[in-house]
């Protein structure tokens, strides 16, 4: 039961006026009525339930769906200081809200979080069970939210209508810091008017507790309005030295593959300083990781490969489902659906004119999947690969390894995972080798703290020994030696400050220097950044690519950091 304590009716008072600054924390406002506004390329497409328009002056967010993944979404990251505090702000009009977060304000401050949903007739607070009357469709309304601490407080067009302290207090899910607002529900339905929103943020206090790196070069290689451009590769010519990348380019904001995505290449002749497009990479361009097909003694290519994200039409989805997870992300073809499950040993004798494959059975399972940064070739010479697994839907995923010696089988052996299924562990595992042929991993692992998990084996993959590394963030996504020998480790930050870090190992890999964290950059707008590459240039330059969006006008796009490693 919601407890209701205060009476509001409609409310009309003084408007609240955004200041620069109040109580130390920057006020960020975001306008919505405009075209161009980042929250048009929040919109889901593909589904007719789903509108994000303009409209009269305002946007226009409409949920007219109750099925699952039915909502829309916004979300900004705000750096929120618990001992701070930290408040949002809308101008807002509902038209309707049939449940719970159907016209929605939502905040979190990497601790505790609660959200606000506006209904024709009341607000109601989730969490904390509190609610106040009013009508929200009589007019465009001035809503606020203030936090700090335990405590959370509701306002009105500048009038207390919800007080609620000590109320502040369930857990923030997965540590998130962050304000959000639309419709965030599948089950409910909504539509609402929103002209602006706005924010605090306490970004620059942070960033000066972890300043860039000093020499650190940042370079924009692609950016460009309404386009959404993440996940670059990196190549470089080992003869020339000129350096290469490709990488997604969208019109709508998503992680999934779209209809309508195409393929930016670039090439860099200067150390990564400027970038112009070209049609393809050459042919004798190299990466940082060694690819998937690797060539042993007798002179055979053997691979270990994965099935990535397969997809099929409508009509076959009774045949897989309950089988496999079935992914349904709306940016494909309408009804099309997709699984990520299997994984397969393959071996060439004539250079890869024809290959023999053979299904690895273990890895036909709910889900099972595989990183571009899992495999390797040991120094005996078989070849490793990394998969998550997952057995069924209550199943979080254990790490496993394939490993093959002559491509016709291969043996699968459990790496690590969570017993009590709290700690999601991903697909996403770095793989390497010691010189002494000690060999480790690092995976990504969801539902905890977002360090990564590292696992170490001492005798050729058979036994491993696993726990909780000391480095925050993920992926570990651009591993690199420098010509002293040391390992570099880039990866993406996705707490405030928002940016890329690196970390060094002196003993290649077993352990890391996190006392001594490098940070990249610590200006992004959010967490939607990150998954950097890195190479190492004659001089010792390091230069880290990765996508990243930023706060002047949120536009997610490809950049590089050109930066020296302290001795």
């Amino acid at each position: 039961m919601v407890r209701q304590v205060m009476c509001a009716g409609a409310l009309v008072g003084a408007a609240v006026v955004l200041s620069a600054q109040d109580d130390g924390r920057t006020w960020r406002r975001e306008d919505l009525a405009v075209a161009g506004s980042p929250a048009l390329m929040r919109q889901r497409p593909a589904n007719p339930r789903l509108t994000v328009e303009l409209g009269d002056g305002a946007l226009r967010v409409v949920d007219a769906g109750s099925e699952k993944g039915d909502l829309i979404v916004f979300d900004r990251a705000w750096a929120a200081d618990p001992a701070l505090g930290a408040a949002c702000r809308a101008a807002v009009r509902v038209v309707r809200c049939t449940g719970l977060a159907g016209v929605m304000l939502g905040f979190s401050d990497g601790v505790h979080e609660d959200l606000l949903t506006l209904f024709p007739d009341r607000l109601e607070l989730y969490r904390a069970r509190l609610s106040a009357t009013m009508d929200t469709t009589d007019a465009f309304h001035e809503v606020q939210v203030d936090i700090r601490g335990s405590d959370v407080r509701v306002m009105v067009d500048g009038r207390t209508v919800i007080d609620g302290k000590g109320a502040f207090t369930a857990p923030a899910h997965e540590g998130r810091n962050r304000f959000a607002f639309g419709a965030g529900a599948s089950d409910s339905q909504g539509e609402s008017l929103w002209r602006w929103v706005a924010w605090t943020d306490t970004s620059a206090a942070l960033r000066a507790r972890w300043p860039v790196i000093a020499g650190a070069e940042p370079v924009v290689v692609f950016r460009q309005r309404g386009v959404y451009a993440p996940f670059p590769s990196l190549h470089w010519d080992p003869a020339t030295g000129w350096l290469y990348t490709s990488f997604a380019k969208k019109t709508v904001a998503t992680h999934h593959e779209t209809l309508d995505s195409s393929q930016g290449t670039m090439e860099s002749r200067d150390g990564g300083r400027t970038w112009h497009d070209i049609e393809r990479i050459p042919a004798e361009a190299v990466g940082p990781r060694p690819g998937e097909v690797f060539r042993v003694a007798e002179g055979a290519l053997l691979r270990i490969g994965q099935n990535w994200r397969r997809w099929f039409p409508p009509d076959q989805r009774p045949a897989y489902e309950g089988k496999y997870a079935i992914e349904t992300p709306g940016t494909y073809k309408p009804g099309w659906f997709a699984i990520n499950s299997g994984g397969y040993v393959s071996r060439s004798a004539d250079d890869g004119k024809t290959w023999q494959r053979t299904d690895i059975t273990e890895l036909d399972t709910y889900v099972s999947c595989s990183s571009p940064w899992s495999t390797l070739q040991c120094k005996d010479g078989r070849l490793l690969r990394a998969f998550m697994v997952r057995s069924g839907p209550d199943d979080s995923g254990d790490v496993f390894v394939a490993m093959t010696r002559d491509g016709r089988s291969a043996s699968v052996v459990r790496v690590m995972g969570d017993p009590e299924e709290r700690l999601r562990f991903t697909e996403e595992t770095l793989a390497h080798e010691t010189a002494d042929g000690v060999l480790w991993l690092l995976t990504r692992v969801e539902g905890g703290d977002d360090h990564l998990w590292q696992a170490v084996s001492r005798d050729g993959g058979q036994t491993w020994a696993a726990g909780r590394s000391g480095i925050q963030g993920h992926p570990p996504s651009g591993l690199v030696r420098l010509a002293d020998g040391r390992l570099v480790l880039t990866y993406g930050y996705r707490h405030p400050p928002y940016g890329v870090r690196a970390v060094i190992s002196r003993d290649d890999g077993l352990t890391w220097d996190t006392d001594h964290l490098i940070t990249l950059r610590n200006d992004g707008a959010g967490y939607d950044l990150g998954y950097p590459v890195s190479t190492v240039l004659s001089d010792g330059t390091v230069v880290t690519l990765y996508y990243f969006t930023d706060e002047a006008e949120g536009i997610t796009h490809i950049a590089a950091t050109r930066w020296q490693a302290p001795r």
